[in-house]
């Protein structure tokens, strides 16, 4: 078992649910990541807490990439969900699929 997976439960995600946070290298970003991040930790306070990606207890890892290319290796967080960010479009959708059922499997996240 990697650090990664370390402590993680079965069953219903407690809240708030625990997701790492990834950034890509910004080598050509198309919008503002930092600024979609913060609207996901304001809007989700109470639902989801964004922490290191190699931090223990974690339900899946988010990655937040600048460009459709999404350059960062999702394999570098296996077990976990990989959930990807590429776009304002994809954070708003992100927000709303968690606002609308929070206990919802990460693992089928179309994200």
């Amino acid at each position: 078992m990697n650090k990664l997976q370390a402590g993680a439960t079965n069953g219903p995600p407690s809240l708030p649910r625990r997701i790492g946070l990834k950034y890509c290298g910004g080598c050509a970003p198309r919008y503002d990541r930092v600024a979609q991040v913060k609207a996901i930790e304001r809007e989700l306070h109470d639902l989801v807490t964004l922490l290191s990606p190699g931090a223990e207890r974690l339900e899946a890892v988010l990655i937040v990439a600048g460009c459709p290319t999404c350059c960062v290796e999702p394999r570098d967080f296996q077990p976990l969900p990989v959930l990807r960010i590429r776009s304002e479009a994809d954070a708003r959708r992100f927000i709303d699929d968690i606002r609308s059922d929070p206990s919802r499997d990460l693992a089928g996240s179309t994200l």
